[in-house]
This record gives structure tokens, sequence and C-alpha cells, in this order.
């Protein structure tokens, strides 16, 4: 059938009862190489994607995959000249085709609907620094009906005059929204100003927070103001957690650097999707938005290579750099699956191919806990 129809686009499961996927992929490539291939994986497997990726794979999809997304992965490589979210507002800026993605839009979207008229609850979106917790923010404000004004305060950065600072923003932001970015940076005095400023208002804002962890209440915050803040939540993954978000979020980034620099589309080769998918990301998206714009610096015409793709967090490897001991190797893989895990030890020790018993064991051996 595929010598015969010539298809533009194949959606190629990895299982097929007894062959393999990947070698039938490897037999399109040399058959017909007009055909794009989108390689669908089980979750979790990465390396089979990367794998996918090396032998020529325009993309992969993690089962169980939505006919949404798979509609949209069909348009981005069949039908559209560029990529959604290039001019996009509200919940398309949130762009991937994971399920964490899905559910993001799904929260903003419900969140959003919950702000009517004068009703407008605060929310808390929590998430690991540089995963997106402000295009997060910026796309809930963007589909509150009537948005108004949205104002944006860094708490990390006010200082002694942090009053006359949130009594302007409070007063520019009224009728839209008060972003308050790493909100955990604002001291006692500060949180009880805002609350005043809050109390006085005619027309209040509503408030969005972003913080790396989620608050408690308490010495350290305010619970009036923590009650305010966290009527809603978005909880923002870390990217590793949605690898199949890496390549469409670095499609839509390259395409947009290219477009406001008046140069042609941008295309990623096959080496250079497959080190995309390698590296863990531990800048999240942020250090991906980095790694492209670097990679758009670097290329020589519109082909991005698998040398252009240099993470920050790979930057500074030295050779001469002390190899840790086996020991070091050891906690550092046991934090990371309970990281990743929330704290679960039966999925940890799932993640690291050891019984639940083993890795308790090596839990208090190390003197570790979940968190």
């Amino acid at each position: 059938m595929f010598e015969r129809q010539t298809p533009r686009l194949v959606i190629l499961d990895y299982k097929l009862n007894e062959d393999d996927g990947l070698d039938l992929l490897r037999w399109m490539r040399r058959v017909g190489d007009r055909a794009q291939v989108v390689m669908m994986t089980g979750h979790g497997d990465v390396s089979v994607a990367v794998q996918a990726m090396k032998a020529g794979a325009r993309d992969f999809l993690t089962k169980p995959a939505p006919l949404a997304s798979i509609a949209a992965i069909a348009s981005e490589l069949m039908l559209a000249d560029m990529a959604p979210g290039l001019d996009a507002t509200g919940v398309d800026r949130i762009v991937g085709r994971s399920s964490a993605a899905n559910s993001l839009r799904k929260q903003v979207t419900r969140l959003a609907a919950a702000a009517t008229g004068a009703t407008r609850p605060g929310v808390l979106i929590v998430g690991p620094r540089g995963c997106g917790k402000g295009l997060v923010a910026t796309a809930l404000h963007e589909s509150v009906p009537e948005p108004g004004p949205m104002i944006r305060v860094d708490c990390f950065l006010l200082d002694d005059g942090a009053t006359a600072h949130l009594t302007e923003a409070v007063r520019q932001a009224e009728g839209g929204s008060l972003l308050l970015r790493r909100v955990c940076q604002l001291d006692g005095v500060a949180q009880a100003s805002l609350l005043r400023l809050l109390d006085r208002s005619s027309n209040p804002p509503s408030l969005i927070a972003t913080t790396e962890n989620h608050l408690a209440g308490g010495d350290a915050f305010l619970p009036d103001l923590l009650l305010r803040l966290q009527v809603g939540w978005i909880d923002v993954p870390a990217l590793i957690e949605r690898t199949a978000d890496i390549l469409p979020i670095a499609e839509v980034v390259a395409r947009r650097l290219a477009r406001a620099a008046g140069q042609a589309r941008p295309r990623f080769a096959a080496n250079a999707r497959a080190a995309l998918l390698e590296h863990d990301w531990p800048g999240n998206v942020a250090e991906l938005v980095n790694c492209v714009e670097r990679a758009m610096l670097m290329r020589d015409d519109d082909l991005i290579d698998a040398a252009h793709i240099r993470p920050a967090s790979a930057l500074g490897a030295l050779e001469d750099t002390p190899l840790p001991t086996l020991s070091e190797l050891e906690q550092g893989a046991i934090r990371k699956a309970l990281h990743r895990t929330g704290g679960n030890v039966s999925r940890a020790a799932q993640m690291l191919g050891i019984s639940r018993d083993t890795l308790r064991y090596r839990m208090e051996k190390f003197d570790m806990h979940r968190e």
C-alpha cells in the first residue's frame, strides 16, 4: 500500500505484533522519502522516539493519543505554512499535544469561564523555574471575557518602596489582572499593604500569582492573602514530564524567530530532533527556548543540525570535571525518580527498575525522605 499510494503522512505504531515499527520506518525512508512519518509509542518510551528521529521520523505521538492531537500534528505537517502559536492568544499560547498540555488548556479554560462579571477568583500557578508559568498566566488573563489591563509585579525585585510600587500596580490593574511573579518573596509588610489596597479598591483586580512551591499559611504568608490567592490553582509540570511537547515548542520558537528576522522557515534535521529529545532540560521551557535561539544564530542555512543543539545546562561541562562516585550517582537517581513521581515510592521504584523494598532500603541507607 505504501509503494502504491505514496502517502504524504504516515502514523506508524512502534509495536506491530511480530514486526518492529522502526524496521518498517527505515524501509519507508528508503522507498519513499516524500512521506512524513510520525512514530506512535507507549508512554515513557523516549528512547524509542529518539531512535525514530534518527531513523528519519518527522515527529512522534505518545499513546493514548487523542484524536485532537493526531489532527493537530496532521494539520501542522500537511496543511499549515506556519505552526500554531506564532500569533496565538489565550489558551492557544500553550503549545503542545501531550496530556499535560491538554490538561493545562482545560484548566485555563475552566478558570477563565469562572471569571464572570465582578467574580474573578484568584489563581496560584505553581511549577519549577522556567516551566512557563508566566505564559500560562497570560493565557489565563486573555481567556477571561473583557480581561482589562494586566500589570506584572516581580515580588523578588521589590525593595523598601514596595508599598508605593504595589499601590501604583493595583491602581493600574483595576478591572483587570495583577500578576504577582515569585509571590513567595513578598514579605509580611508588603503582604499586609497589598491586602489593604485590595480592600480599599472600588474595582480590585483579579490576582494571579506564580511560585515554584505551594504556599502555606503562617508566619511566612498571611492566611488572608493566601485565601484570596489560592481560590484556583494550576500546576505546571517540568518539561521532562511532557516530552511530547519538546519538538512542537522548538518548532514554534524557531519559526517565530525566522519570521521576525524575515527569514525562510527553518527545518530541524533528524539528528537535531533526536538531540532535543535526548536532553533532560533541567532549565525547562526557558532552556529549550534559549537553545533554539542559539541554534538559529549558529546555523548556516535554513537547516538546524545536531551540532547547533547546545543546551545551556551542557555548555559548562569540562573534560576535567571530577566524576561523581557510584554512591552519588545512586542518590541522584533516587532523588530524581522521587521528584518526578511526586514522592510516590512504588512508582519511583518502577522507574528505577528495582523493587519497592529495595528502594526503601536504599532511602534508609542514605537517610533520604520522599520530599
